[in-house]
């Protein structure tokens, strides 16, 4: 069991090393570190959070076009979607969690308009399962779990039209309240 184990640990860091490289190689050079940021902060290692340089990394293009918040969020979800790896899953539903509390309003508007087919199930999560081990097993369900969390997140914002407790929109907030009391005085 220690064995496969460590084999599956080392398959996950060439698995890292090779996604990075082939980012490198064929990624455009404007978007070249998004999807190097992406890569690593969701790596295979199941015992490491996301790295926040990273992770700030990524809400950082939250703050120039609605085009780049696009990429950046079409490059999260495709990474969500297409692993089958538990650790990786739960790493980018907490990316997209950071987004949900601290992006800039253009890039949390990006997430809540991903899916252009629209629906309930934004993240299509609710059959995930890792069964490689009993730990990626175990995971497979907070995957599921947390995925439905941020799902609910996203409906409100539709509803809403913003995050509850989300950095962005108190900020947002204050800047509309400041607007309205300066016309108020004048």
């Amino acid at each position: 069991m220690g064995r496969v184990k460590i084999l599956r640990d080392f398959i996950g860091i060439i698995k890292d090393k090779a996604s990075q490289s082939k980012a490198a190689l064929i990624s455009n050079p404007k978007t070249l570190s998004l999807h190097v940021a992406l890569l690593r902060a969701t790596t295979h290692d199941p015992f490491t959070p996301p790295d926040p340089r990273y992770l700030a990394t990524l809400l950082s293009f939250g703050h120039s076009s609605r085009a780049t918040a696009s990429t950046a969020v079409e490059a999260l979800m495709d990474r969500l979607q297409t692993t089958r790896d538990a650790a990786v899953s739960i790493k980018c539903l907490v990316t997209v969690h950071h987004i949900i509390k601290r992006g800039s309003f253009i890039l949390q508007d990006q997430l809540t308009v991903y899916p252009s087919t629209g629906g309930r199930n934004y993240l299509k999560l609710s059959d995930f399962r890792d069964d490689t081990t009993p730990l990626t097993w175990e995971l497979s369900s907070w995957v599921r779990w947390y995925a439905l969390y941020l799902e609910n997140l996203l409906s409100t914002w539709r509803i809403l039209g913003s995050f509850l407790y989300s950095t962005s929109s108190s900020v947002d907030k204050r800047k509309e309240e400041e607007k309205v009391s300066v016309t108020i005085q004048i």
